[in-house]
């Protein structure tokens, strides 16, 4: 849906150190309507420049921004406070809009687009919903982070012929020995068919500080686990009702999806979420290859909720008659995951689960719940179904 017309706006072309403002009023004639730039200034970005930013803009309130990295979200915060009412434009539709051949859009092409109501704003959460984003995504970092270390463990660990299994209780224990000097006779023994070689100093030095690195980006991924339950809002405790979803899931989706009021339906939901296929028409054929990328976060986590839900009596005959019929786990799993995107999209909007509850449910302490004959039980333990 396009942008409503205006008679007059600006536009801000962000940068890490400098900020482009354009202001440009709607000017209409007999033979045509256009826009014309009056003015173009630039600002250093920091706070005094926004300052001065804000009395340049005087009484233009509305305009838009492209969101750029990371740099957009300060301005953007410090306008919105002042009563400015900024859109900011995703830089993928500005490619729709203007097609790939153009160079970047500046100040003064950027405010004759808004003016002329050719560009659709993207979704900026506020309040809980951002924060509890902030969180979430930070998670799925230190997640990736995480990953990343386990992989290097066990890259020293095969060059050195070891077949343990590092990451259990008992396997992190093994590998700090490892990592100081050696293991005892008794362990060398009963391990005898999965030890490879002696490390060398510069492995033991390695596997020492990566096993470090690991033990506290499992600790920072605790603790900021621990704030997203002190901040989990009811819609989240509702979603976590669901089967193959745990608090942490819940979370993330909340987050990601934000105002459900924007999606027309829950076609449009999923495929925000990247589960709804991407379809090519020509003349009368019609054609699917793959899916819609949507929000990558989302797709992320209904994936792997959808992996845990496929083993649930909800929903265990609903993906079992999916792979009979497509031969395919994976396309299953993401056509499950699709369905959950759907069921999200109503209990947000809702704001009640009125499903079939997963038999081990656990809320937040001091939640109210709602939720007759389910086992109710601490929030910090397993957190993620």
């Amino acid at each position: 849906m396009e942008s409503e017309i205006k008679t007059r706006g600006f536009a801000i072309d962000v940068s890490r150190d400098k900020l482009t403002v354009v202001k440009a009023e709607l000017v209409t004639t007999q033979e045509k309507r256009g826009v014309e730039v009056n003015e173009v200034r630039e600002f250093k970005y920091d706070n005094e420049g926004i300052e001065e930013l804000i009395k340049f803009l005087g009484e233009y309130k509305e305009g838009i921004m492209e969101a750029t990295g990371p740099y957009f979200f300060y301005l953007h915060e410090r306008l919105t406070e002042k009563g400015f009412k900024v859109t900011v434009i995703n830089p993928l539709h500005l490619k729709e809009v203007f097609g790939k051949k153009t160079d970047k859009l500046d100040a003064q092409r950027l405010a004759k687009a808004f003016i002329l109501g050719v560009v659709k704003g993207s979704y900026i959460p506020t309040g809980e919903i951002r924060e509890l984003r902030e969180l979430t995504r930070y998670r799925e970092n230190l997640m990736r982070k995480i990953t990343q270390v386990k992989n290097e463990i066990r890259k020293f660990l095969e060059i050195a012929g070891y077949k343990i299994e590092p990451f259990d209780k008992r396997g992190m224990a093994l590998l700090e020995k490892l990592s100081r000097g050696g293991l005892s006779e008794e362990e060398k023994s009963e391990l005898k068919e999965k030890l490879g070689r002696s490390l060398n100093d510069a492995e033991k030095l390695a596997l020492k500080q990566l096993v470090e690195l690991l033990k506290s980006l499992e600790a920072m991924v605790k603790e900021v686990e621990d704030m997203i339950i002190s901040k989990i809002p009811q819609p989240v405790v509702e979603l976590s009702k669901i089967p193959g979803v745990g608090l942490i899931s819940a979370a993330t989706i909340y987050a990601e999806f934000g105002d459900v009021s924007r999606f027309s339906s829950s076609k449009a939901a999923r495929a925000y979420a990247g589960f709804a296929p991407r379809t090519k028409q020509s003349g009368e054929s019609e054609s699917h290859s793959g899916m819609i990328r949507g929000n990558k976060y989302l797709r992320r986590a209904f994936f792997l909720v959808a992996r845990v839900a496929r083993k649930s009596e909800r929903f265990k005959e609903y993906y079992d008659r999916l792979v009979s019929k497509w031969k395919s786990a994976i396309k299953a799993t993401c056509a499950l995951g699709g369905k959950l995107a759907c069921i999200c999209y109503h209990v947000i909007k809702d704001g009640v689960y009125k499903g079939d509850v997963k038999k081990s449910f656990r809320a937040p302490r001091g939640k109210d719940v709602n939720v007759q004959d389910v086992d109710v039980g601490d929030a910090l333990d397993s957190l993620s179904q």
